[in-house]
């Protein structure tokens, strides 16, 4: 009926331009012109890919130019990529649930089959990842991170998250480390990064673009590269010092992430309580 697959076949982009509007909203730290365009343009998405820029312009009571400014803000190198960005966004968006017409039917007739579907989903990859977790790959992961002399985590979207929790957690067990999250536009701080540094990057998927991109920048600047995923068939491995890979299942009814974010956040939850244990504050 629906459940799991192998991560690697999920097609859904890693970096999408809807979600990097709202990272601007929640991150801006006042109504400034770039706040009143994402409002806009979040307000009327519908709209965007058949709108003129002076047309948004004048929306947000704005110059043609400063719409060019705020596209490129957010890496399109103009108004027009920006629409086609956010036309590919609306029509990911549109197959954000894919089930069938008969599995829609039996949730109809029995709701309760809904919440089967995603529990057990959840569930199973956590047993899967429980299955193949190695405590001696985890104890070498602290110890990477203890030695460090300057600790960077990277991520996308929800990967951002958990950077900051694990960044947050580790502070408190005496371990400084740098999570970035940017307004929106996935510039990552790669210029603080040097032959001492030690960037962990976080990816489910872990796909060439945009995560490929940035380990090749992040090699660029002389640090090692961890890559913690889901996903063991992933070309970025190449690209990596070391992998740790992170057993489990995703889902194949729904195009964004679900139990694979479930399950890397437990991934980590786990580093947090051993390195407390290995490494305690004195």
């Amino acid at each position: 009926m629906y459940g799991g697959e192998v991560l690697n076949i999920k097609r859904n982009t890693e970096v999408d331009i809807l979600y990097n509007l709202l990272t601007y909203i929640n991150a801006s730290y006042s109504q400034g012109i770039y706040y009143t365009i994402c409002y806009q343009v979040l307000n009327n998405i519908e709209k965007i890919p058949n709108i003129s820029i002076n047309e948004l312009a004048d929306l947000c009571y704005t110059s043609p130019a400063t719409i060019s400014r705020f596209c490129k803000a957010l890496k399109c190198d103009n108004f027009a990529e920006f629409k086609k960005e956010v036309e590919s966004g609306l029509r990911q968006a549109n197959h954000e649930i894919k089930l069938s017409s008969q599995d829609l039917g039996k949730i109809h007739n029995e709701p309760s089959k809904c919440v089967d579907m995603v529990y057990d989903l959840s569930i199973n990859s956590l047993k899967e990842s429980k299955k193949y977790v190695n405590i001696h790959e985890i104890d070498h992961l602290c110890d990477i991170i203890y030695n460090a002399k300057k600790l960077h985590f990277f991520g996308f979207q929800f990967n951002k998250i958990l950077a900051s929790d694990i960044q947050f957690k580790l502070v408190k067990l005496g371990k400084f480390s740098y999570a970035f999250a940017d307004r929106g536009d996935d510039s990552q701080r790669i210029e603080l990064l040097d032959k001492n540094s030690v960037a962990i990057v976080l990816s489910v998927r872990a796909r060439m673009m945009p995560v490929g991109e940035l380990v090749k920048s992040i090699k660029n600047r002389g640090a090692q590269v961890i890559l913690i995923t889901m996903n063991e068939q992933s070309e970025v491995i190449k690209l990596a010092d070391r992998t740790f890979l992170v057993h489990g299942q995703e889902s194949n009814f729904t195009e964004s992430s679900l139990s694979g974010t479930t399950t890397m956040k437990t991934y980590f939850d786990l580093l947090y309580v051993r390195y407390g244990i290995l490494y305690p504050r004195r």
